[in-house]
């Protein structure tokens, strides 16, 4: 057995600044596939193995947290807690019994997470406590998504939040985060209570009274998210409409941000095929098309149902796309709002060559195929997207932020 280095550990990362945005995504990948082979628990978990989990948090803060925690506070966040999980209860049990609860890792954190021989590595899984590792995958991600999220990197949150649900396409349980993560952010304002009280060095001790009191209001502004949108971005292959949606992705809708549905990795996923195979003629077929707009739209309502937004990046060079992906916003009562990509052709080229495994098959060809395509008129907010990206997503931003303030009669 050899020691690794501390320093490789992903928080000591974080909080020195020097966390990789790009260890992310395959962090996420191996989480999902972690998840995807692990051993089925129908006797755990459900309605019944989150009450366990909110009850014994609510008999933490009444034992260890009386030296440093608000008992309004406390007593506030519990019934909170209990309340969402009555409205989710039929959801968690439904989940249980399709094989969403399994012998997960249950302390999935960035302490236990190392770079280690150039990827990162998760350890030291919970094997003393069925309780705590047998548990909804989802809830076993929360973990680290509510770790990121306080310490401020929002766009690594979302990055392992939009990588693992296109590893496993489970959008019908994201209604259930607001309670994993506030569940998960008060496991952690229990635990730092208590070791404050068994603290014997008051600088210490301190540390870790501050560091309860900080996860109980985090636990319980989570269980009252935002309201969710529906953002979708068209325009021409090369636009940069994956770069725009990934930008203001961490930024939108509830805790770790908006849910980014791409109508490329959903095509590869409906060919049955990897992300970095090329497809040919047949994956482009008009009939093939039709079902990745249709699976896009399904997609998109199941996230907006559930409370969360989405943000949709796809072509939608026909007006029946565009005035699908509209009407699933208007049926979840959801606002709604348009954006379109337009630059040079000759940009758009330019940045379809420049393009290294990446998911999208376009190139040249393709381009001048979607630019000859007849698209109607087009409503959606225009944005000229030969600029740098970090400038498209300045105007993206400020269009959103003015647009909630002040919606268009008719978008």
């Amino acid at each position: 057995m050899n020691r690794f280095a501390q320093e490789a550990l992903f928080d000591r990362l974080a909080a020195a600044g020097r966390l990789n945005l790009e260890l992310m995504s395959p962090l996420a990948a191996a989480i999902a596939d972690f998840h995807t082979a692990a051993e089925r628990r129908a006797d755990r978990g459900g309605k019944a193995g989150m009450s366990w989990v909110i009850e014994g948090n609510a008999a933490g803060f009444a034992e260890d947290g009386r030296a440093c925690l608000d008992p309004a506070g406390c007593v506030r966040l519990s019934d909170a807690a209990r309340a969402e999980l009555d409205r989710r209860g039929a959801l968690l049990d439904a989940r249980r019994d399709a094989g969403f609860v399994r012998q997960c890792h249950g302390d999935l954190h960035l302490r236990n997470i190392v770079f280690l021989d150039s990827r990162p590595t998760v350890f030291d899984g919970v094997e003393f406590k069925d309780e705590i590792s047998c548990t909804d995958v989802l809830y076993d991600l929360a973990f680290l998504l509510m770790d990121l999220w306080r310490r401020r990197v929002p766009r690594h949150a979302n990055a392992v939040w939009n990588r693992y649900l296109a590893e496993t396409g489970d959008l019908e349980g994201v209604s259930l985060l607001p309670l994993f993560l506030s569940c998960r952010a008060a496991v952690r304002a229990k635990t730092s209570a208590t070791a404050a009280r068994l603290e014997n060095d008051a600088h210490r001790r301190r540390e870790s009274e501050e560091l309860a009191r900080e996860h109980l209001t985090m636990a319980e502004s989570l269980l009252h998210p935002p309201g969710a949108c529906l953002v979708a971005i068209g325009g021409v292959s090369g636009s940069g409409k994956s770069t725009l949606a990934l930008g203001l992705a961490p930024f939108v809708g509830a805790v770790p941000g908006g849910v980014v549905l791409r109508s490329d990795e959903i095509r590869k996923r409906l060919c049955g095929a990897s992300w970095l195979t090329r497809l040919g003629p047949e994956g482009y077929s008009s009939q093939v098309s039709g079902r990745v707009y249709e699976t896009v739209t399904e997609c998109a309502g199941l996230v907006v149902r559930g409370g969360h937004s989405a943000i949709v990046d796809a072509v939608y060079a026909r007006s029946t796309d565009r005035q699908a992906i509209a009407s699933v916003a208007a049926d979840a009562s959801t606002p709604f709002v348009g954006l379109w990509l337009e630059a040079p052709e000759s940009t758009l080229i330019a940045r379809t060559e420049q393009r290294r495994n990446d998911v999208s098959d376009a190139d040249a060809d393709v381009i001048r195929m979607q630019r000859a395509q007849p698209s109607g008129t087009i409503g959606w907010h225009r944005l000229d997207a030969s600029s740098p990206a970090d400038v498209v997503l300045q105007s993206a931003t400020a269009y959103l932020r003015d647009y909630w303030r002040a919606p268009p009669k008719n978008p």
